[in-house]
């Protein structure tokens, strides 16, 4: 049987299985990321137009180390699709950054505060979670978000991108991050990382 039928069967199956609950009275949440587990060949072109991104995200942050990400980025021939939830209250600065994990297969959902980052957590399945460590006024947004993230499944793996982490690593991971950066090669770097120990 073939990927494609197989994924049409299990639609199949799921939508039937909801009708029935349905005519009983019942209500039921599957997603298809719990039903699905999809692995894409990285090819050339995207890896890529991700060192292309890297290096701008780079540039634009005053960091000249990029070796580490490129080279990560070349080893990565296959990934899992996999939903990134990233909460910063200024999104647009991780533009490059976005664009590369993007084209490295993962889908990026953006939340600009802690309260939609926890809803959209609530609401969709994700694989793991970049956070910033302030958003605006709220020097522990951060940890907040992780805090609670941690409460409600502490498997998940949640990476803290900040300026000047080493002033907050060690309270950071003893709160359960997997890891706190503060470049755009060590983000990319620990994602891919955190990835290919998920798989």
């Amino acid at each position: 049987m073939t990927g494609l039928q197989t994924l049409t069967l299990a639609i199949i199956l799921l939508v039937l299985v909801c009708s029935l609950l349905f005519l009983r009275g019942g209500k039921a949440k599957i997603s298809m990321a719990q039903l699905v587990d999809l692995e894409i060949e990285v090819g050339e072109t995207n890896r890529n137009e991700a060192k292309k991104a890297v290096v701008q995200a780079a540039e634009r942050r005053g960091d000249r180390e990029v070796q580490p990400a490129i080279q990560e980025i070349d080893r990565t021939k296959r990934a899992r699709v996999a939903r990134v939830l990233w909460v910063d209250d200024n999104p647009d600065y991780n533009l490059y950054e976005t664009l590369a994990l993007e084209q490295l297969g993962l889908l990026v959902t953006k939340a600009t505060s802690t309260e939609a980052g926890i809803s959209y957590f609530d609401n969709l399945n994700f694989s793991l979670v970049v956070t910033d460590a302030q958003r605006g006024s709220d020097a522990e947004a951060g940890m907040t978000l992780l805090k609670e993230l941690q409460r409600v499944n502490p498997d998940i793996p949640v990476i803290v991108y900040t300026m000047g982490s080493a002033d907050k690593r060690e309270q950071l991971v003893n709160a359960g991050a997997r890891a706190v950066v503060d470049t755009p090669s060590e983000l990319i770097k620990a994602v891919l990382n955190e990835q290919a120990s998920a798989a």
